[in-house]
């Protein structure tokens, strides 16, 4: 896949779906589900401010390029994901980069981290 380094932001040259970016680097802290929508409402890169958190399905998107997204191997961090649990409103999805594996959390836990999309 061919990509574009934009500093903050990696540009798809051939948006993969409906990602057209990806924040290169995470947010700086884990946090719960609740922060992690208001920081990617509140984020500005590039002078764009629609950045997101991504679906489900979009993270594991990006688990299968994440070497352009600077993301390593060997990072065990999980990251939220917009998408609910299908049996609990109060929790959402998440992906683990270590090994791709998702799972759901409750939107109070604060130990999930954050790569915003748009």
């Amino acid at each position: 896949m061919n990509s574009i380094d934009r500093g903050d932001y990696i540009e798809l040259v051939h948006p993969n779906a409906s990602i057209r970016m990806i924040q290169k680097g995470m947010a700086p802290n884990a946090m719960n589900w609740h922060e992690a929508v208001c920081y990617a409402k509140n984020l500005n890169l590039g002078s764009f401010t629609d950045w997101r958190l991504p679906t489900i399905e979009e993270l594991k998107e990006i688990y299968t390029i994440q070497k352009i997204c600077g993301i390593e191997k060997s990072d065990d961090s999980w990251f939220w994901s917009s998408t609910d649990s299908k049996n609990d409103s109060g929790s959402a999805c998440f992906l683990g980069f270590f090994k791709g594996r998702t799972g759901n959390s409750s939107k109070i836990a604060s130990c999930g981290c954050v790569r915003c999309v748009r």
